[in-house]
């Protein structure tokens, strides 16, 4: 299996796992009027969509450069974290108004907690291969899915809290509303979490065009190895945390097609060997 097919063989499966919390959280939160896990359902269901986006971006990010994207489609990375930032600042929204209009009464149970911790466990399960596999394959769509993924399960243990609290609140017949006061920490939770994700994607997008001459020099001091190929040009471009390597390159006269074809594999093997960060060559025969 490719790294391509793992990738998304990882992105499908926590996709699938991101639905079932969704589905638990909505189901348990609507059936004991448990107004602060209905909005954290809703964070997990923006979750479900945000690896759906993964999935989508990561075949485009792949596609080759051409005429009209000469640096490839690099940037659709940071459009599908904007997007997943913009609905997480929606999400915000609609837990705030669920904070001053929703009525019901929530009286915690054993079944709840149980329920809430299996959900605990799900996501945590989502959040490692999230990151390993992010990390691994150097994918940001994975990492920042792996933040997000992170963040759900962070407003779970709100949740918990909010649930073992309200546990208190009926032994002591105190009348604060703990479930009200979580959904209100949850959405104040959920607007950071879209701020810092919504200002450093359009950070990435305003400055990922910007090469990097010591990484340019080592990639041309490395192609001299290659003496049947000539390397017109080399352009590095950063793209989040990785690099794109765009080379132009004339070949030997005496090089068969077969030949020439072979020789390309093994350039772009072995300059991802030696730098981990170069994820994408394309390379342009001139």
């Amino acid at each position: 299996m490719n790294k391509e097919m793992k990738e998304d063989k990882i992105i499908i499966i926590t996709t699938v796992l991101n639905l079932i919390v969704a589905i638990l959280k909505l189901i348990s939160g609507l059936t004991f009027s448990f107004s602060t896990l209905i909005a954290d359902s809703i964070q997990s269901f923006i979750d479900f969509i945000t690896d759906i986006t993964s999935l989508v971006a990561n075949k485009i990010g792949k596609r080759r450069a051409n005429k009209t994207y000469p640096f490839g489609y690099g940037q659709i990375y940071y459009v599908a974290n904007l997007f997943t930032g913009f609905l997480l600042f929606l999400i915000g929204i609609f837990i705030l108004y669920q904070f001053f209009f929703f009525e019901g009464e929530f009286t915690p149970n054993l079944t709840l907690a149980v329920v809430i911790l299996v959900v605990l466990i799900l996501k945590w399960i989502v959040v490692k291969l999230l990151q390993y596999y992010g990390k691994k394959f150097k994918n940001e769509l994975m990492i920042e899915a792996s933040k997000e993924s992170k963040a759900d399960f962070i407003s779970t243990c709100v949740v918990l809290a909010v649930m073992v609290f309200t546990f208190l609140e009926e032994a002591m017949k105190t009348s604060i509303n703990i479930d009200k006061i979580g959904s209100l920490g949850m959405a104040i939770y959920v607007f950071y979490t879209a701020t810092k994700m919504l200002i450093s994607n359009v950070r990435g997008i305003l400055a990922n065009d910007e090469e990097n001459d010591e990484i340019k020099r080592d990639i041309s001091q490395k192609l001299k190895k290659f003496q049947k190929l000539q390397f017109k040009k080399v352009k590095i471009i950063k793209m989040a945390n990785y690099y794109s390597v765009f080379l132009q390159v004339k070949a030997d006269e005496n090089l068969t097609i077969k030949e020439y074809l072979a020789m390309e594999k093994k350039v772009k093997s072995y300059l991802k060997s030696h730098d981990r960060a170069i994820r994408f060559i394309d390379i342009e025969p001139i």
